[in-house]
């Protein structure tokens, strides 16, 4: 599972670097380093701290050994609350492939074959999930490459080569999310406090820009391809990402791509989610 930015393979420091599946590397293939967190060892103290500690320093843990649903659901369970974001596919989860049936929606893409634009999981509830599990049950044929960005680095760009953007963008109605009734607005990226940043995205139909903010949008989207990462995932490898965090998406693909995703906010506060002066 290695991570390419802009195109060619990125190291680093970047936690998703470390992990065993395979990476194209100047045309040929190679293997990265373990992954954060094997589950064919089991889950005990050392697990949860592995997973708090990545969440903290990165946002993103990669994890292999998820062997069939049951897997990752019980680690599900392990790290985040899922009762307010179940989904109607095995053991609670979302399985994620094409249904054959989503084509004609706006929100549907994710369930086709098509790409899948960098975003936030439930981006248009009022309250998203914190955490996003995503694990591959079975490749397609070709293509189905996980995309995601850390929207820190992107906010982080922005304030420095776009500062208008990227203050237009932070602002209370920078755009409205949902449809009907239901739409609501919100910020696209918000400074919460010195060291930690939310982002709230949707490329899709349920996203709806001020003709004030559209001007900003691409400039939005060139840090997104700047900062773009992508990986590909293979059966029994996964993500735990924070979501206000990372966004994520999909190259499109062929053949019978079968993911699983769980949704839900952490059992255990993250530290930088603790009061000032309280110990992680």
């Amino acid at each position: 599972m290695g991570l390419r930015r802009g195109g060619r393979e990125q190291g680093g420091a970047v936690s998703p670097t470390r992990t065993g599946a395979r990476a194209v590397v100047n045309g040929q293939r190679r293997h990265w380093r373990k992954p954060d967190l094997h589950l064919g060892d089991g889950w005990d103290d050392c697990a949860a701290a592995v997973v708090s500690d990545r969440l903290w320093r990165t946002g993103l843990v990669t994890v292999s050994g998820l062997t069939d649903a049951e897997a990752v659901a019980d680690l599900a369970s392990q790290v985040m609350d899922t009762s307010a974001y179940g989904g109607f596919g095995p053991y609670g989860l979302h399985a994620v492939c094409d249904t054959r049936r989503h084509a004609h929606r706006v929100d549907g893409a994710v369930l086709t074959r098509a790409p899948v634009d960098l975003h936030t999981c439930g981006a248009a509830l009022p309250q998203p999930p914190r955490l996003v599990l995503l694990a591959c049950a079975q490749e397609g044929l070709a293509g189905g490459e996980t995309l995601l960005a850390d929207s820190r680095a992107v906010f982080d760009d922005l304030a420095r080569e776009h500062p208008e953007a990227a203050h237009a963008l932070s602002l209370p109605g920078a755009a409205f999310f949902g449809r009907g009734e239901d739409a609501f607005a919100a910020p696209v990226l918000e400074a919460v406090t010195e060291e930690r940043r939310m982002v709230r995205l949707r490329q899709d139909g349920l996203i709806r820009w001020p003709k004030d903010i559209q001007r900003h949008v691409p400039a939005l989207r060139a840090g997104l391809a700047r900062h773009r990462q992508e990986t590909r995932l293979r059966p029994g490898e996964g993500l735990i990402m924070d979501n206000s965090r990372w966004l994520h998406g999909r190259t499109g693909f062929t053949g019978d791509r079968l993911f699983y995703r769980a949704e839900g906010n952490p059992r255990q506060p993250l530290p930088h989610d603790q009061r000032p002066g309280e110990a992680p």
